[in-house]
């Protein structure tokens, strides 16, 4: 049983602290949502939306996105064991694969506006936020191309009329975690304001490190450790009636064991690790380790100190061995809304992002068999968007809007492999058959992958939708999304990986400039949107859509062996279908209810392949992703008693892959019974589910 946060609150001030306005809409289903880029209630927008107040994120004791998917059916954000980038982010089962920096995700983040379509961004907005929304299904129409799975959308608070102030620190059990939070908040003139906001947060980790205590690559006695702080400063500006401004600079920094420290060995096939086997036929003294653990169990071990491949020529990681992972991140946010007459308003988003990562780990954490890696990711991004929405008495009304942006992204690693005690070589010539020439001894380490990457690439579309009010109950939405985007290989090099001595610096000296097959890739998708929705009271809304939206494809960024003429392109991901939903106000307001059922195929669906220990993304055929979903808040006739509960069922499976390659090991029996390019084992996966499907999500509570 794990514990969530017991809030503790160690010091408050407010001047006219006041309950928020979210929280008593939110009892009678009128919290006020942003789905279609202007102000609706909840239960009028045409959109499947699960909304998370301010207050809810605070009696849930969620502390960071992460935890949202505790009360958001079928969201799912979660850290990954071998990504640079951040983690995996699903909605109904669609997501982008993460193991490629070069690559954008499915379930994009806007952050107060600004749209991020890269999965560290997660880890920007764990303070001080007014509301979460999560919008389900291809959103193409308003929030741009890489958003077919759907969109999290997050707005931090804003400074008010009044004084606040507010510190809280809390204790976690599971990961003996402290965190300490607080803002400081109001009016510097009666026109301008201004909110300071931030966290810090230390733990020991809430997974329990299962190598054994005398091996001297063991790692802490838990993982995830970290040390994590953010700082978001806001100003608000509000000179006339017509006329308001928001900016925001959020600065955040993790330091921890990284993504590697959350592995763990849950099945060996003759119930001892193959290294083992391996070690012990060469006469080396071997301690036993898991086999099998048990949930909440990770094997941690670093990649030692004092070995001849760590101190000699390639001293090219941390010296203590152990795994480390430092990220940096900025994002700044300008909105500017004007009215330069009665319904209609002008807006503008501007945005910046920054990411700095540098790691190195042991991602085989083993004692035996050693492969410790280094990589780094440097990404920016900047961003405009210019829309303009009209809200007559009358009928029709419209919003159409262009969005531009340019990206830069630089990524290399630098990987390992040698054996403690033995020499790789020697057993099964395990090297060539990985591709690998060199022996792999302690003091002769073979070299997995080495380069270095750089892309940039350039984004543009244009977006308009027509609302129509057939008669007063009766609204039918058309619109459509056209966009375009180029990227760009500007180089791609054998060598160089990190420098000596110094993670996270490049050493191009020694790096070969590879030639690719392309080192450019054009994507472009209309993306249309139709929505017919009947409200014939305030307390009921039904609406049916049929929507389309695009993931753009790219390049993979890591390879082990990269020839001039090599193809490290992919092509992009096309989803469309229907959807059907409902949303209802019964017993006087007291009970809430949403639902809809649904029906997407996706085209060129992007999947991550392992090949040994390198990735690489393709488009696998195609999938479908059908179901239904329920959620319901009860307000009971009980003073402050209310219960919420949500159901989701999910069917999420491939319906064309049939060159999937076969996991190692895999038998005929198994499925391993075809021939795919190259004379290659192969197998084929149609009917099989998608990852990070489950068939049936269900959550359940009370306040």
């Amino acid at each position: 049983m794990k514990f969530n946060y017991l809030t503790m609150l160690m010091a408050s001030s407010a001047l006219a602290m006041t309950a928020t306005a979210a929280a008593a809409q939110e009892a009678q289903g009128d919290i006020v949502v942003t789905a279609r880029k202007q102000n609706e209630t909840l239960i009028s927008v045409p959109v499947v939306v699960s909304a998370v107040s301010a207050e809810q994120l605070e009696k849930r004791a969620i502390a960071n996105l992460d935890g949202v998917s505790r009360a958001v059916p079928q969201l799912m954000i979660a850290p990954q064991g071998g990504s640079v980038q951040g983690g995996n982010v699903a909605i109904r089962a669609i997501a982008g694969p993460d193991s490629n920096p070069f690559g954008d995700q499915a379930v994009s983040f806007v952050i107060d506006g600004v749209a991020i379509s890269k999965s560290s961004v997660r880890r920007m907005s764990d303070t001080d936020l007014s509301q979460i929304e999560v919008l389900k299904g291809p959103q193409a129409l308003f929030y741009g191309k890489n958003s077919p799975g759907g969109i999290v959308s997050i707005r931090s608070a804003d400074p008010k009329d009044r004084f606040e102030a507010k510190i809280s620190t809390g204790y976690e059990f599971q990961a003996e975690e402290w965190r300490t939070e607080g803002y400081v908040s109001g009016p510097i003139t009666d026109q301008l304001g201004a909110r300071i906001a931030g966290y810090y947060s230390e733990q020991k980790g809430d997974l329990t490190d299962a190598t054994p205590e005398d091996n001297i690559l063991r790692g802490d006695a838990h993982a995830t450790e970290s040390k994590d702080y953010s700082l978001r400063g806001t100003l608000k500006y509000e000179p006339t009636d017509n006329f308001d401004a928001r900016f925001k600079l959020n600065l955040a920094r993790t330091k921890n064991n990284g993504p590697a420290s959350r592995t763990g060995f849950h099945h060996c096939a003759n119930g001892v690790r193959f290294t083992e086997i391996v070690a012990s036929g060469f006469g080396v003294p071997i301690t036993p380790q898991p086999c099998t653990v048990k949930d909440g169990d990770v094997v941690n071990a670093g990649y030692g100190p004092g070995s001849a491949t760590l101190g000699g020529t390639l001293n090219k990681y941390r010296p203590d061995g152990k795994n480390f992972q430092d990220q940096q991140q900025y994002l700044t946010g300008l909105e500017m809304n004007w009215r330069p007459m009665d319904g209609v308003t002008i807006s503008s988003v501007s945005g910046y992002y920054e990411v700095k990562l540098e790691q190195c780990q042991n991602y085989n954490n083993d004692a035996y068999i050693v492969l410790p890696s280094c990589n780094l990711l440097y990404n920016k991004e900047f961003s405009q968007e210019l829309r303009a929405t009209t809200d007559f008495d009358g009928p029709l009304n419209f919003t159409a809007g262009a969005y531009w942006s340019q990206t830069d992204t630089k990524t290399g690693s630098l990987t390992l492999g040698f054996a403690n005690g033995f020499d790789l070589a020697d057993l099964f010539g395990l090297p060539a058959a990985f591709g690998f020439t060199q022996r792999g001894g302690v003091d002769d380490p073979f070299i997995v992958n080495n380069y270095y990457f750089g892309q940039n690439g350039y984004a543009w579309s244009a977006f308009g939708q027509a609302r129509w009010d057939i008669t007063p109950q009766l609204e039918l939405d058309v619109g459509g999304r056209y966009s375009e985007e180029i990227k760009n290989l500007k180089f791609v090099r054998n060598g160089g990986g990190i420098a000596e001595g110094t993670p996270g610096v490049v050493n191009l000296d020694d790096s070969t400039l590879v030639i690719p097959a392309t080192n450019k890739g054009s994507f472009n998708d209309f993306s249309p949107e139709v929505t017919l929705s009947y409200r014939p009271t305030e307390q009921f809304t039904l609406f049916g859509s049929y929507k389309e939206g695009f993931l753009s494809g790219g390049f993979n960024s890591s390879s082990s062996t990269l020839p001039n003429g090599v193809d490290l392109a992919y092509d992009q991901q096309r989803v469309d279908g229907f959807e059907v939903g409902a949303k209802s106000k019964l017993l006087d307001g007291a009970l809430y209810l949403q639902g809809a059922v649904y029906d997407y195929d996706i085209k060129g669906l992007q999947v991550t392949n392992f090949t040994g220990t390198v990735s690489t993304i393709r488009n696998a055929g195609a999938a479908s992703v059908k179901g239904a979903e329920i959620e319901a808040n009860y307000k009971t006739p009980i003073e402050g008693l209310s219960f919420n509960a949500a159901a989701a069922y999910n069917k999420a499976e491939y319906t064309r892959f049939d060159n999937a390659p076969c996991y190692i090991g895999q038998s005929i029996a198994q499925g391993c019974t075809l021939t795919g390019p190259g004379g290659t084992a192969v197998q084929d996966l149609e009917g099989t589910p998608l990852a990070r499907a489950p068939t049936w999500n269900a959550n359940v509570g009370f306040d």
